[in-house]
């Protein structure tokens, strides 16, 4: 062969320049840095031509020579004439080999000016400065080309290194050293591994690379019904040993695919290296690296046609086919970390990049590895997936949403790339129409309603949860919150309130627009007012029921007063009006009188709902009391509320009181004020004194002949001595019940006073004082009028004695001249207004019209300013300023009182002129 060649060289020089240029741009050009790819390469082939794991080492014996061995099947006679000739394999067409076209060799030519090839068949050298003698002795014509390596060869007597079957010995070239070399192999060892079948390990001097792969186990009925074979091409998992004597490191992978094979590297849990540690140039493969550039999330080693520089796609080849296998490879990761390998077409880097990548997306759209949330694979183009679905939700909705992507898979940072498989995306809208309709239990609903409540956090997630079925306690389902109520200890369901179910109500119903319900609001409802008002009794009966219910449920603090007017069985079977029913054994029927307009509540009524609800709802046990926010008038059927509603300055804001007061047996009163005052509905209207029941209490009820008002509360020391204390063991909470210091009425004013002219009675000065005035105010508004009181025989004077005969003090400083028995006070502070109402009332002179006085000097003029007036004002607790002053050294004024006169010493007066009189104080 080696005379052939040079025989054609030496007749054509155009033959040797061919040679020379197609090697050196093989070398220069489409092998250039591809040495250890090619020659590993080679060794897996005869590693599989042998069917043997096949072994590589690489070494270097000095610094200018580089080793690569191998096992396998030796050099052949074919193999040899390939090497020495350009574009010719030994290979045979369709084999699973490689290399096709018989020029990856020539990668040594880029390092070595001498190649051995040693090999159990025989061995053979190249040699670039043997072929310059030949060519020089031959008189080849070579121009300026450099001879060729690798067309000529000559026999040599090398066996390969023990154990090996094959070995390429590299004498370098000036420029390349044997440690570079062999740490660029040491740096391929694991990607050429991951590449190329056949092989079990690659030794980089004293580095071992070592590959084991092993089926994963069946995960569906499908695979574990493949045959073994299938289940190994499909899904393997590959260790890379890597042992060296100073550590040794293992990493895992995972490999699926047949015609084209797709990798991951995985950590010891199976999700995805944060870092991989080989394959890392992302480019495909085929098996070894093009230059083909791809932007997938796995590496893709494919048997796709290449040109002969295996760096590109031949014409014919369709890149779309490497995509089978895609979908093995998500099914055989954690579902957590399947959407990211789902290729994004928009980054990728040429056109066979984008190809592939829409391939994967297509096959990805049509298989079923996409984690559902019931637990199954799932085909991306018939799921949907809910983005941040929680666990908690996914549990509610997988058995009714059996195409519900998992959790797992469903954060929104994964939800561009599932819609590029065809997953559609829903929200909380989409969610609520597809569950309409939906039959599940009540509990159910609930435990959905805490799921999704998380996942409500504004106001516009809870508007897109408007039409969320929600079940009600009537037993239909309503379309959104909004109208529900929620009624929380409320399990009746209410015919007059669309509330929800009991069993799931839930905190989430109120932001999406229910009510909540206290047991109040539902009674206080206009709707069950209205069925009271016109509904049946069979309707009603069933009312009856419910309201009962509720106030056995929670009893409300109050109870709207129209709802007493609900219809309940009595005695005898007949339906009457709550608030017309007693219960059995009610102390209140045991003060009322004998023909009071009450029956008795059903017994068996009582048995089933208890006495509570019952007194709650307005059935009588004590007083029952009526209340009205804001009422307007007097029109609540109360009695006598109309004179009482005429001693109101203004409507109260509230009414409150008890009713049926005027049906109390007048012998049981004591009886019934205990009672009123021992029930905590009652009690605090009778310390209203401006209130109904207190104002009525004190008009009519009586108590040893006399009206309440008639007594006193013990405490009360304001009236002591003119009203008597009641004698009953709650007098003191009854006060505001009793007669007080205000006169209420012309009766309660002729009690007063003929108690103030009883001379048995003990009355303190201040006390008949202080009821004088308050008499006087009450005449003033009109409460009473002093022409029909019967006047007094006797009234109570300053002095505290009831005299027959007095006036009433007009002008303070007559008291010098009177006497405190000769005088009534209208007041602590003398009002000459006072005085003359007050006289009115008693049918007496006043102090000014009996008494008359005159100053007996005229005195000196002084000014208001002066010491005397000064302290007079002290003193006497009247003002001088701009008043005319007259000093005296002593003052004495002649009194005039019926025809007789006296000449008195005081210590100030005023006479009719108004001219204040004052004695002049002693000068030292």
């Amino acid at each position: 062969m080696r005379s052939a060649v040079v025989s054609a060289w030496r007749s054509s020089a155009t033959r040797y320049v061919e040679d020379a240029t197609t090697e050196d741009d093989l070398v220069t050009v489409g092998y250039r840095d591809r040495l250890f790819t090619e020659l590993v390469a080679n060794a897996a082939d005869a590693a599989m031509t042998a069917d043997v794991a096949g072994q590589v080492r690489i070494w270097s014996s000095d610094e200018r020579t580089v080793h690569v061995a191998n096992t396998g099947a030796p050099v052949s006679d074919d193999g040899v004439r390939s090497l020495l000739s350009l574009r010719v394999s030994a290979k045979v067409a369709g084999a699973q080999s490689v290399g096709r076209y018989g020029v990856g060799f020539t990668a040594t030519a880029a390092v070595a000016d001498r190649v051995e090839v040693r090999s159990t068949t025989g061995s053979f050298v190249f040699d670039r400065a043997r072929t310059a003698q030949v060519l020089a002795d031959e008189r080849v014509a070579t121009g300026s080309r450099r001879p060729p390596l690798l067309r000529l060869a000559w026999p040599v007597d090398e066996p390969p290194a023990p154990g090996m079957d094959t070995e390429i010995v590299l004498y370098l070239s000036d420029g390349n050293s044997a440690a570079d070399l062999v740490g660029a192999a040491r740096a391929q060892a694991a990607d050429l591994l991951l590449e190329l079948p056949g092989l079990a390990q690659i030794t980089v001097g004293d580095t071992a690379f070592t590959i084991e792969m092993a089926p994963t186990p069946p995960s569906t009925p499908e695979e574990r019904g493949a045959s073994r074979a299938s289940r190994r091409a499909a899904t393997q998992h590959i260790t890379i040993t890597i042992t060296s004597p100073r550590r040794t490191r293992v990493h895992h992978w995972l490999q699926t695919g047949l015609h084209t094979r797709w990798l991951v590297e995985i950590d010891d849990a199976g999700a995805l290296a944060e870092t991989p540690s080989a394959l890392t140039e992302n480019v495909l493969r085929a098996p070894t690296p093009t230059d083909i550039e791809l932007t997938l999330p796995a590496a893709a080693i494919t048997g796709l046609h290449l040109t002969p520089d295996r760096r590109h796609l031949h014409p014919d080849a369709d890149i779309a086919t490497a995509a089978h296998g895609y979908a093995d490879l998500m099914r055989a990761l954690p579902a957590s970390v399947r959407p990211s390998l789902i290729p994004v077409p928009a980054h990728s880097r040429n056109r066979d990049d984008a190809a592939l990548s829409a391939a994967v997306l297509a096959d990805l759209a049509d298989e079923a590895w996409l984690p559902g949330a019931a637990g199954d694979e799932l085909v991306p183009g018939r799921s949907v997936v809910f983005g941040d679905l929680t666990a908690d939700l996914a549990e509610v909705l997988a058995p009714l949403m059996g195409d519900l992507a998992h959790p797992d898979v469903s954060e929104r940072r994964h939800l561009a790339r599932l819609r590029s498989v065809g997953v559609t995306e829903i929200g909380l809208a989409d969610l609520a129409e597809r569950l309409t309709g939906t039959q599940r239990s009540s509990t159910w609903w609930r435990d959905l309603y805490a799921a999704l409540s998380p996942l409500v956090t504004t106001a516009a997630d809870a508007e897109e949860l408007g039409a969320l079925p929600i079940p009600r306690s009537d037993g239909r389902v309503s379309v959104g919150a909004r109208g529900l109520f929620l009624a929380d200890g409320i399990d009746t369901p209410l015919r007059w309130v669309p509330t929800v179910d009991a069993q799931a109500r839930h905190p989430l119903l109120e932001r999406l627009g229910a009510t909540t319900l206290t047991v109040s609001d539902a009674l206080a409802d206009p709707a069950l007012r209205q069925l009271i008002d016109h509904g049946d009794d069979d309707e009603l009966a069933v009312v009856a029921g419910e309201v009962l219910a509720l106030l056995a449920a929670d009893p409300p603090g109050s109870v709207p007063e129209w709802l007493a007017a609900l219809p309940l069985p009595d005695q005898h079977g007949e339906l009457r009006a709550a608030d017309e029913l007693l219960l059995p054994g009610s102390p209140l029927a045991a003060v009322l009188v004998d023909d009071a307009p009450f029956g008795r509540v059903a017994d068996d009524l009582v048995d089933r709902v208890g006495v509570e609800p019952l007194r709650a709802l307005g059935v009588g046990w004590g007083f029952l009391t009526v209340v009205d926010e804001l009422p307007v008038g007097p029109d609540h059927d109360l009695p006598d509320e109309d004179q009482w509603w005429e001693t109101l300055v203004d409507p109260p804001e509230t009414l409150a009181a008890v009713r049926d007061l005027d049906l109390i047996d007048d012998d049981r009163w004591p009886q019934a004020l205990t009672l009123l005052a021992t029930d905590r509905r009652t009690a605090p209207l009778l310390a209203d004194r401006h209130g109904y029941t207190a104002w009525w209490l004190r008009q009519h009820a009586v108590i040893d002949g006399h009206p309440l008002g008639w007594y006193r509360a013990p405490s009360d020391t304001s009236m002591s001595g003119v009203r008597d204390v009641l004698h009953h063991p709650h007098a003191d909470e009854l006060a505001a019940a009793l007669g007080g210091d205000v006169i209420e009425s012309d009766a309660d004013a002729d009690t007063v006073l003929a108690h103030l002219g009883e001379a048995a009675r003990e009355i303190e000065s201040g006390v008949a004082a202080a009821v004088h005035a308050n008499l006087v105010i009450a005449a003033r508004r009109g409460v009473i009028d002093p022409t029909e009181l019967a006047v007094p025989e006797r009234v109570r004077s300053a002095s505290g004695h009831a005299v027959a005969s007095a006036v009433v003090l007009d002008r303070p400083w007559l008291t010098q001249v009177l006497g405190p028995d000769e005088i009534v006070l209208a007041g602590v502070a003398t009002d000459p207004d006072d005085a003359a109402v007050l006289a009115e009332i008693l049918d007496l002179p006043t102090a000014g019209d009996e008494v008359r006085g005159e100053v007996l000097d005229e005195g000196t003029p002084a000014t208001w300013a002066c010491a005397e007036a000064t302290l007079s004002a002290a003193t006497w607790g009247h003002a001088l300023a701009r008043a005319d002053i007259r000093l005296h050294d002593e003052l004495w004024v002649r009194v005039h009182r019926n025809g007789e006169r006296s000449d008195q010493r005081v210590r100030w007066w005023i006479d009719e002129g108004g001219i204040t009189h004052l004695p002049r104080l002693s000068r030292p």
